[in-house]
């Protein structure tokens, strides 16, 4: 007996706390929030890159900013009090425009957390309301949150950095930094991990494209991620040249499908003959969505990554049967790009080979000039 009640009183000793009646742990939704915030700064980054990356693509271009903002306004998706308190608490974030990701482009005064109140002199604003009546026909949110007001700023800001005006950042306390952009695909590709309407893909003219929230949330490396930019890229910096093409040949795909790693790698020696190129063109689906998995596809290997990225996220996709407009390839789609990845491959296959001919070429020159001048 007294050794049950020893027992008894170390297990009590070494169990946590007792919580309050009614009290819940939040342990599952303070673990949630964090990874799910992790995601978007991720795939926000990616965009950046993607934009700067398929520049050469792009029909469309403006300066992009090295850095990404957020706030709780860019949350899509409408949070109770307790929910957005735990939320704030795990990510740092509020109603404040705070730095979470700069590149090493960006100046050195730049820091993660910092506040941004204004660029180029104009306020950043808090977040709006978006009411899309077509939800009430497919069950989701017909009122969400939007920050469309803060992205007026920054694309008005970048179309001034464009004309030569450099962008200025105005800080929490009035300090004023200057800001190096680079030139990228114009428009702007999101995603909210916090979205009411996560299975929804939808483009706002040529000035922005979301990306499911269910898409990028199941997103695993840097090529997925880079993936889903360049495809929403597809739609914001390619439009009139898809219209041109149309026009021009009466085909429905606005690229010859392969000459743009070309573009993309100057100098990589990858042009490919008329027949080739006809090839090519011959495995190009017959739909914009499908233009679009193949320019991702291009532009994730332009950037030295693996062309099947996207391929694979939609087959883990498929697998789950997850509901993810425009992006979940269906299985003609899915052939077409992983003909499409494999053909890649092949090209970039042949000109490392060649790349590593010339090289021998050039040492055996080397060893051939060395020996001739030996007395």
């Amino acid at each position: 007996m007294l050794r049950l009640a020893t027992a008894l009183l170390c297990a009590l000793m070494l169990a946590p706390p007792a919580r309050a009646a009614g009290e819940y742990d939040q342990a599952f939704e303070r673990d949630l929030y964090k990874r799910r915030f992790a995601q978007e700064v991720q795939f926000r980054a990616a965009a950046i890159h993607v934009a700067w990356g398929a520049e050469a693509l792009c029909d469309a271009t403006t300066q992009i900013e090295p850095f990404v903002l957020l706030s709780v306004h860019s949350m899509r998706q409408r949070m109770s009090e307790n929910d957005l308190k735990v939320f704030r608490a795990i990510t740092g974030m509020d109603e404040k425009w705070r730095v979470v990701w700069a590149d090493e482009g960006a100046p050195d005064e730049l820091k993660v957390g910092d506040v941004v109140v204004a660029i180029n002199d104009r306020k950043l604003p808090g977040g709006g309301t978006r009411l899309e009546l077509s939800a009430l026909f497919r069950g989701g949110a017909m009122v969400s949150n939007d920050d469309q007001g803060f992205w007026d700023v920054m694309l008005e800001a970048r179309k001034e950095a464009a004309a030569g005006k450099p962008m200025r950042l105005t800080l929490e306390g009035g300090r004023k930094l200057e800001v190096d952009t680079q030139r990228g695909c114009a428009g702007s590709v999101t995603a909210s991990s916090f979205d009411s309407d996560p299975d929804v893909f939808w483009r706002l003219g040529n000035k922005r494209a979301k990306i499911p929230a269910n898409a990028m949330l199941e997103a695993q490396s840097a090529d997925e991620f880079r993936w889903l930019a360049a495809f929403g890229t597809y739609f914001q910096a390619s439009q009139s040249a898809i219209n041109a093409t149309q026009k021009s040949e009466g085909v429905s795909n606005g690229f010859l499908v392969g000459k743009i790693l070309a573009i993309a790698v100057p100098g990589a020696g990858m042009l490919l003959s008329a027949a080739e190129a006809q090839a090519e063109k011959a495995i190009a689906v017959d739909s914009i969505v499908g233009n679009a998995d193949l320019f991702a596809n291009e532009v994730v290997a332009s950037l030295g990554g693996d062309p099947a990225a996207g391929l694979h996220l939609t087959e883990r996709m498929a697998g789950q049967n997850m509901k993810v407009d425009a992006v979940l390839m269906d299985s003609f789609r899915r052939s077409n790009a992983a003909e499409h990845a494999r053909r890649i491959k092949a090209l970039q296959a042949a000109q490392a080979e060649r790349e590593r001919q010339e090289a021998r070429a050039v040492e055996e020159a080397q060893r051939g000039a060395g020996a001739r001048a030996r007395p």
